[in-house]
C-alpha cells in the first residue's frame, strides 16, 4: 500500500462560502455547521484548471477538498517546500507504509499556495496515512495449548453477535450497501462460496490495482460485516493513503452507501486541538479536513462507525460525537461469559470534552504475550493467499494458504456496521443517531473485565465497553418500536393480520417472546 513512487499526495481547500477557513475553525465540525465549509463551484473549477496547468494530477474532486499528487520536484518547484519520505506501521509486523512529508523546517509553508491559487483557495496540507486497529497472531496451537480458543467468520461471529437469530427471520442486510474504507478487497474463494456480493472496488488518491490486497486486512475484515449481515453489497473503497480523498470517493459512490465502516484511524486524542495545532500543523491541518469530510457523510445519513483503538491507542475519527465509535469484548469459550477486551482501547476525548469512547462493543480477542508483543487473536478470516497479514498469521505453516487469524478493533468495528445494515433493512428511515441510539440501548451488558487502556467494566454503561457487546438480536427487535407495542396489544385476529402484512415477524422461534421481554426490560 504504498504511494506511488515519488508522488507526493496533497489535499487543497478551496476557499469556504462561510469566510472562515477550515484551518482557523475554532469549533468542531459537525454534520449541522459543516456546510460552512463548503466551495462556490466556480472556485472548485478555478482550483482544478491551475492544479492541472501547473502540471499535477488530479486524484479527487469534492465540494470541499480537491486530493491531488505531483512529484518532489514539483513540490519544491511549485509550492516551495521540500518533502521526505516517511514510514508509518499501519499494522504491527507487517512492512510499513512509506509516504511523502513535509520536511520539518517547511511544515509551516506548506499551508501556503502559490500566487496563481490564492483568489480561489485557503490552504493545503499533504495527505497523511492512518494505523489499521488490527492485531494478527499464529495460530494458538503453536503458543499456548491452553490458550482461548478462536472463532471462525461467519457462523461463529454470527451466533455472538446473536444475528444469526434475525437471519432466520429473514432479515439479512438485503438492499442496504456498506462502503469499507481499508487496504483493498481480493475475490478470496471464501466470498464465492458463500454468495457474497460486491460493487467494484474504488480506488482512493494515489492507489492502483483495485483487485490486489497486499496488505489483506480490508479482506479480511469484510468477512466480519458478512457474518453479521449476509446479503449486504459491500463497497470496498481503496485507500488509507488519503483518507480524506477516500472518504469522498465512499460519499459520491453509486450507490450512496448506507454505512461506512473504517478499522482505522489517527492516534492522537490524547491531545486537545490547540495542542495537536502547536505541535504538528501538518497532521492538524489534515484532521481537520478529515473530521469535515466525516461529518459530511453523517449530515447526508450515512451510518459511520470507527474503530476505537487498541492497548493505548485512542483512535480518530472515532472520538467525534456523531459517529459510532467501536471498542472490544471478549468472548470467553467454553461458558460463553463475556469481559472487557484487554487489548482494545477506551478512553475520555480530549478533543470533544465529555467524549468517552467507545460506544459500544464487537468481538475482540484478550490480550497475549507473544514473542515480547502483546497481540490479541479471535477470528479466523480470509486474506489474499501471500498477503502481508498471511505470510505473519500462517495457519498451515505455510504464508500463502489465504487465511490468517487476527483481531483488534478492526475485527470489531465491520461487525457493528453489519449489525446497523440489518437494522436499515427493517427500517430504512432510521438516522445514523437513532442506529446508535438503538444499538446503545440494546447492547449486552459486560460487566467484568479491563480494557487496553485501564478502564474497568462494570454495571450498565461503563468507560471500558460503553453500552457493551452488540446484540443484533435486540436493535433488531428496537426497530420494530410501536409496530411490536401494538402488535402485544392486539387480537389474534390483528395479530395474525400484521404479520401475513409483514408489520411484524412470523411468532416462529420464540421471537414475539424476546420481544415482549425487550419491551419490559428497556
Amino acid at each position: 500500500m504504498t504511494a506511488q513512487a515519488n508522488r507526493v499526495i496533497a489535499v487543497i481547500s478551496p476557499r469556504s462560502v462561510g469566510g472562515l477557513s477550515i484551518f482557523d475553525g475554532g469549533e468542531a465540525t459537525t454534520p449541522e455547521n459543516y456546510q460552512q465549509f463548503q466551495s462556490e463551484d466556480s472556485d472548485v473549477r478555478s482550483t482544478v484548471n491551475e492544479l492541472q496547468r501547473l502540471g499535477l494530477t488530479i486524484e479527487n474532486v469534492s465540494d470541499m477538498t480537491i486530493s491531488f499528487s505531483g512529484t518532489t520536484k514539483q513540490f519544491q518547484s511549485i509550492f516551495g517546500v521540500k518533502t521526505h519520505k516517511e514510514k508509518v506501521e499501519m499494522i504491527e509486523g507487517i512492512p510499513p507504509v512509506e509516504f511523502f512529508n513535509t520536511s520539518p523546517e517547511d511544515a509551516e509553508k506548506l499551508l501556503e499556495p502559490p500566487q496563481s491559487l490564492k483568489p480561489m483557495t485557503e490552504g493545503l496540507v499533504i495527505a497523511q496515512p492512518p494505523e489499521m486497529f488490527e492485531s494478527p497472531l499464529p495460530p494458538i496451537a503453536s503458543i499456548d495449548p491452553a490458550a482461548y480458543r478462536y472463532f471462525f467468520a461467519p457462523d461463529d461471529v454470527a451466533v455472538m453477535l446473536r444475528s444469526a437469530r434475525v437471519h432466520r427471520l429473514g432479515v439479512t442486510g438485503r438492499g442496504i450497501t456498506v462502503a469499507m474504507i481499508d487496504s483493498g478487497h481480493y475475490s478470496h474463494p471464501f466470498f464465492n462460496w458463500h454468495g457474497y456480493r460486491k460493487h467494484s472496488t474504488l480506488l482512493g488518491p494515489g492507489q492502483s490495482n483495485a483487485g490486489d490486497d497486499m496488505v489483506g486486512h480490508g479482506t479480511g475484515e469484510s468477512a466480519n460485516v458478512f457474518a453479521a449481515a449476509p446479503d449486504i453489497t459491500l463497497r470496498p473503497i481503496k485507500g488509507l493513503i488519503d483518507p480524506v480523498g477516500d472518504f469522498n470517493v465512499a460519499i459520491d459512490s453509486t450507490p450512496t452507501p448506507h454505512v461506512i465502516t473504517n478499522s482505522w484511524g489517527f492516534n492522537v486524542d490524547n491531545q486537545s486541538w490547540p495542542q495537536l495545532k502547536a505541535s504538528n500543523k501538518p497532521l492538524y491541518d489534515y484532521l481537520r479536513l478529515l473530521e469535515a469530510v466525516v461529518a459530511k457523510a453523517i449530515s447526508k445519513g450515512i451510518t459511520v462507525c470507527f474503530s476505537c483503538g487498541n492497548g493505548t491507542k485512542r483512535g480518530f475519527p472515532s472520538s467525534m460525537p456523531q459517529v459510532i465509535s467501536v471498542g472490544g469484548v471478549h468472548v470467553n469459550y467454553p461458558d460463553l461469559t463475556l469481559e472487557a477486551s484487554s487489548y482494545a482501547s477506551s478512553f475520555p476525548s480530549s478533543l470533544y470534552p465529555g467524549r468517552q469512547c467507545p460506544d459500544l462493543c464487537g468481538l475482540t480477542g484478550k490480550a497475549v504475550t507473544v514473542g515480547g508483543n502483546t497481540r490479541a487473536p479471535s477470528i479466523m478470516l480470509p486474506v489474499q493467499p501471500g498477503a502481508d497479514l498471511d505470510k505473519i498469521t500462517p495457519t498451515t505453516g505455510a504464508n500463502d494458504d489465504g487465511w490468517g487469524l487476527f483481531s483488534g478493533t478492526s475485527a470489531a468495528c465491520p461487525q457493528v456496521a453489519g449489525v446497523a445494515a440489518l437494522m436499515l433493512e427493517k427500517k430504512p428511515s432510521l438516522t445514523p443517531a437513532q442506529v446508535k441510539q438503538k444499538m446503545m440501548s440494546t447492547a449486552r451488558d459486560v460487566k467484568t473485565g479491563t480494557s487496553g487502556t485501564g478502564e474497568t467494566a462494570g454495571p450498565g454503561n461503563d468507560d471500558a465497553t460503553g453500552a457493551g457487546l452488540v446484540d443484533a438480536k435486540w436493535s433488531y427487535i428496537s426497530t420494530l418500536g410501536d409496530v411490536a407495542a401494538a402488535y402485544i396489544s392486539a387480537t389474534p385476529e390483528i395479530q395474525q393480520q400484521m404479520v401475513q402484512s409483514g408489520q411484524m415477524p412470523h411468532e416462529a422461534e420464540g421471537f414475539i417472546a424476546d420481544v415482549i421481554d425487550t419491551l419490559r426490560s428497556r
